[in-house]
């Protein structure tokens, strides 16, 4: 009873002063930021207490050529990768979205816990509706975290035309300050010339017998560079695009903050002559590990400390890009002119302009479609694995054929399909029974009714039945990777001796590998609505996602702001809740 009051109280004082803050805030007050990711990040300067700090995010539709290649680009503030934003821990966040698109939109902050604001965590169908074109919507939650996130769209696949950037979340008690001179950020991504306003109906038809869509080339922080002997005729190609430069200075360590936010790659990532010390993974430090090579999936974020200690020269950045999906001639661009070796430049201070002589350390092709080893990576600081487990869910994870011939993505075989007129967690509010929910929703609904909700947990059996490796990502929680398989069916269980209960990884974005098993565990302490998904876009798009509907005893209380609610206006819900849904 008192672990059910503590949360009403948490959830209802959170949303009275979210209430408060919206009629507060105005777009004018706020900071309507750039920024240059080739330019050393300034930390900001730590407060004697939390502050409330406001962003303005315009999204426009702009011409851009990130690898020399111009085409329409989904962008923040008119650029992409979109501005980084920066707060500190335990600072308010406002941010103002004000969509010019032309189409709805939507922004999730990926890796931001969301307590006692769910409603904000940006996903459409399941905590919010579409924010129309031509309207400013405020994003509103407060940071009880720090590290390295990012945001980006999740709705239909804005995240691949460009709709996303970095958030960043100092830390004033970081063990590592003090470690390193200078920060970094860097992204890595993949870049498709069609945008898929035509590729996702092409992709979704139900005669479509391809694979998931070949990007034309790869990233790095938002530039690359494009064989202009392949653009279509009458197209506009500069073979001359910049390449990402990252100048540093001989005798100085640098923190590069980097971030994979592709739609489909997965990258090995290194740079020439210089070992990287891993400190941060998805948000959450750990022991230093020092790797010559990093393998990085999407969505997955590592900090690392290199040290500026070699010969004054220019030095290769390497991304090695790797699809770890099938390619046949039935796919969409499978001929593309992608260069799966995407290159930066780490120049140092002082040297010549001339591209880099280095040598490559020796590609590990089996770190391809994989995470660094779970293994090797330990938490900075000791935690202990809850024990009381309240759910166990076993997810199947796999491809499935409708009667119309079109291929879809399941979990225990059944493809999520959104309602974008009537989010979830409004259903969850206005009473409707999370028990009785479609199947087309894939909730899975836990909740804590002993009375002894200490440490409650949430185990998922994550079983890949599939050659396809699966970035899976839980939203409001980091989990600990107890068990990440391979080389086994996908449909038999391991045994728990040998789980990891001592100190496994913790971090929100963990790869599922080909025909094995992954299990995460995480603490059943955030009640609400959190999407849980494979991260490789085009899987999202074809429904393989669920919906951890997490102690809706609890959540039921909640108070959604009206300015959320306000978005489904117009979409007849009361109807749907008198008609479709079962209270």
């Amino acid at each position: 009873m008192k672990f059910e009051l503590i949360f009403i109280i948490f959830v209802l004082i959170s949303s009275s002063n979210s209430a408060w803050l919206n009629r507060r805030s105005q777009s004018s007050e706020c900071d309507y930021v750039t920024s240059d990711l080739f330019k050393p990040l300034e930390p900001l300067p730590p407060t004697d207490s939390p502050v409330t700090r406001c962003y303005n995010l315009e999204l426009v539709v702009k011409d851009l050529a990130p690898d020399g290649f111009t085409r329409p680009v989904w962008s923040i503030n008119g650029q992409s990768p979109g501005p980084i934003l920066q707060a500190n821990y335990g600072d308010r966040i406002l941010i103002n979205v004000t969509n010019k698109f032309g189409d709805p939109a939507s922004i999730h902050w990926h890796g931001i816990f969301q307590n006692g604001t769910n409603f904000y965590d940006g996903i459409v169908g399941v905590t919010q509706c579409e924010i129309p074109d031509k309207v400013t919507f405020l994003y509103n939650f407060t940071l009880k975290q720090y590290g390295t996130h990012w945001y980006h769209s999740h709705f239909l696949a804005q995240i691949v035309d460009g709709l996303r950037g970095p958030l960043i979340i100092y830390n004033p008690k970081d063990p590592y300050y003090g470690k390193y001179d200078y920060e970094y950020v860097m992204t890595l991504s993949d870049w498709y010339h069609t945008p898929t306003g035509i590729l996702l109906p092409l992709f979704r038809a139900d005669t479509y017998k391809g694979a998931d869509p070949i990007p034309d080339s790869g990233l790095i922080s938002g530039l690359g560079q494009y064989d202009c002997k392949a653009a279509p005729k009458n197209s506009t190609c500069n073979s001359n695009n910049k390449v990402a430069t990252y100048v540093v200075k001989k005798g100085k360590k640098y923190r590069f903050r980097i971030i994979n936010t592709s739609a489909l790659v997965h990258y090995i990532f290194s740079i020439d002559n210089h070992p990287l010390t891993i400190i941060e993974v998805d948000s959450e430090l750990v022991k230093p590990v020092t790797l010559n090579t990093i393998p990085i999936n999407i969505a997955q974020r590592y900090s690392v400390i290199l040290d500026a200690n070699q010969p004054i020269d220019n030095y290769q950045i390497r991304a090695h890009i790797s699809i770890c999906t099938p390619i046949d001639n039935l796919t969409i661009n499978y001929n593309s002119a992608l260069n799966y070796n995407v290159t930066g430049i780490l120049k140092y201070d002082g040297a010549k302009d001339k591209l880099p002589i280095s040598k490559a350390y020796p590609l590990n092709t089996s770190e391809a479609c994989r995470d660094v080893n779970p293994n090797s990576l330990k938490p900075y600081y000791e935690k202990q694995v809850p024990k009381n487990v309240i759910s166990t869910i076993k997810a199947l994870v796999n491809f499935n054929t409708l009667s119309t011939g079109k291929t879809v993505a399941s979990i225990n075989n059944s493809s999520f399909v959104p309602d974008t007129s009537y989010p979830t967690n409004q259903e969850i509010v206005e009473g409707v029974n999370p028990y009785k929910l479609p199947n087309y929703d894939n909730a899975y609904v836990y909740d804590c009714n002993s009375g002894d909700c200490n440490d409650a947990a949430v185990d998922i059996y994550i079983l890949n039945n599939n050659t396809d490796s699966h970035p899976f990502h839980l939203h409001g929680h980091r989990f600990y990777v107890l068990y990440n398989g391979e080389n086994q069916t996908g449909i038999k269980p391991p045994h728990k001796s040998d789980f990891n209960f001592k100190d496994p990884v913790i971090r929100d974005t963990v790869t599922v590998l080909p025909n094995s098993t992954t299990v995460i565990r995480y603490n059943a302490n955030n009640p609400g609505v959190w999407f849980f998904h494979c991260h490789i876009q085009w899987h999202l798009n074809m429904g393989m996602a669920a919906q951890m509907i997490e102690l809706p005893s609890i959540f039921k209380n909640t108070t959604i702001p009206n300015d959320v609610t306000a978005l489904c206006v117009g979409d007849d819900l009361d109807n749907k809740s008198k008609g479709n849904k079962t209270k």
